[in-house]
């Protein structure tokens, strides 16, 4: 019981709450950090329907293993963000393999609809165009470095690198993106 020391997070609290078997407080955990899994999920898939499958499959998964649950120095959401982005990979290679995805009942419309609307501007929606034609560790980095704002190590635990790694693969993903706005914009500068 080290969290319940001073200086412990409320998260932390309820960690420990929960790890006791205390539901309720496992739930107010989910309700503080749901949207943020699924906004990731969102990101990383560009499906909401599929991100709102993947976010209670993430709790789910976080319910039965959070006796295992040790914070080794960062925050429980990095934690929750690794069992999302392995449950993405999951869902991708099941996917490749022949298997039926877990929803298939969006339309263009429900997805303007969803969180990327908070990207409010053109820019901001050509920018992540681009950013899903990423490799999905890039945009991974990406995602989790600039939209849930998480640092480099932070990043490397949940993606099980190192800080350097990470560090790497940012840059090669800005400097693809980079690229590939010039290449976009090409025709645009040679009209004018």
């Amino acid at each position: 019981m080290l969290r319940s020391l001073p200086g412990a997070t409320d998260d932390d609290r309820l960690i420990d709450q929960a790890i006791q078997g205390d539901r309720e407080c496992f739930g107010r955990l989910y309700e503080r950090h749901a949207p943020r899994v699924f906004r990731h999920v969102y990101y990383l898939t560009a499906d909401a329907a599929l991100a709102e499958d993947l976010t209670a499959q993430t709790f789910l998964n976080a319910l039965q293993a959070i006796s295992r649950y040790e914070p080794r120095g960062v925050p429980f959401a990095a934690w929750l963000l690794r069992i999302a982005a392995n449950l993405v990979i999951n869902y991708r290679k099941s996917k490749s393999n022949g298997h039926q995805p877990l929803s298939e009942r969006l339309n263009s419309e429900q997805v303007l609809a969803s969180p990327e609307a908070a990207l409010d501007n053109m820019d901001g929606e050509r920018v992540w165009q681009h950013v899903r034609k990423l490799s999905p560790d890039q945009r991974q980095v990406i995602v989790m470095r600039f939209l849930d704002g998480l640092s480099y190590l932070e990043i490397a635990s949940v993606m099980d690198k190192s800080v350097g790694a990470v560090s790497v693969v940012q840059f090669r993903a800005l400097t693809n993106l980079r690229r590939m706005l010039l290449a976009a914009d090409e025709p645009l500068r040679r009209a004018s």
